[in-house]
């Protein structure tokens, strides 16, 4: 009837130019966020930004480090109490807050799934968004303290050195040419079965058990 509906004013486009770059997002974030208004703008600089994206490299880079220094002693000792332990639990505690702040920034800069350059709908953005949810369950009552069910979720804080790859390009590109090769490697592979196979048959036949009796302790 001539009438726009929800769906199509949310799912239009608006071209942002920021950075000396244009960037196409949706013309309403979480249908709320006009992309004429300055608070909306403001998010698209920032996550376009090329501090941004160093100064969250760093931050993983940090957070990998701090992983590392993970105090496990517990799982030995259900009595242990590490002091460090304490101290990091605040760290990790920043670094989540700074990852969830991120992902919060890039939503509200580029929608969440309706538009197609919205946030879901770059598969490199699941592992982030999935690493943000799984760290702000740790956060929630129910997730944290003595509940080992939930508990063990944290272990997948381990994913976070793998948000490296979304946040440098380069390096994405050359993960993506290595998934694209991966299909061609099938008939490698099975040329190489096939050249295993024949210096097996080949080695069965030559030795005929000859090593039988010299492999063990006979009479």
């Amino acid at each position: 009837n001539g009438k726009e509906t929800c769906w199509t004013r949310c799912s239009r486009s608006t071209t942002f130019n920021v950075h000396g770059k244009s960037k196409s997002y949706d013309h309403r974030s979480l249908g709320i966020l006009n992309g004429e208004w300055r608070i909306r703008k403001l998010f698209v600089w920032i996550t376009e930004s090329k501090w941004f994206d160093r100064f969250i490299i760093m931050t993983i880079i940090a957070n990998s480090i701090l992983l590392a220094f993970t105090d496990y002693q517990e799982r030995i000792d259900p009595g242990h109490v590490s002091a460090r332990e304490a101290t990091m639990w605040w760290v990790d505690f920043a670094f989540s807050v700074v990852f969830a702040i991120e992902c919060s920034l890039k939503v509200c800069a580029m929608g969440f799934w309706i538009n197609k350059n919205a946030y879901l709908r770059d598969a490199w953005n699941w592992l982030d968004f999935f690493v943000v949810i799984i760290s702000v369950v740790d956060w929630l009552p129910v997730g944290g303290g003595d509940n080992a069910s939930l508990k063990s979720l944290r272990t997948f804080r381990i994913l976070r050195p793998l948000r490296s790859i979304n946040a440098m390009p380069r390096m994405r590109a050359l993960i993506q040419s290595l998934l694209k090769s991966l299909p061609g490697l099938i008939n490698v592979i099975a040329f190489l079965m096939f050249a295993f196979a024949i210096f097996a048959i080949f080695g069965v036949h030559q030795f005929k058990g000859a090593l039988y009796t010299r492999c063990r302790i006979t009479d």
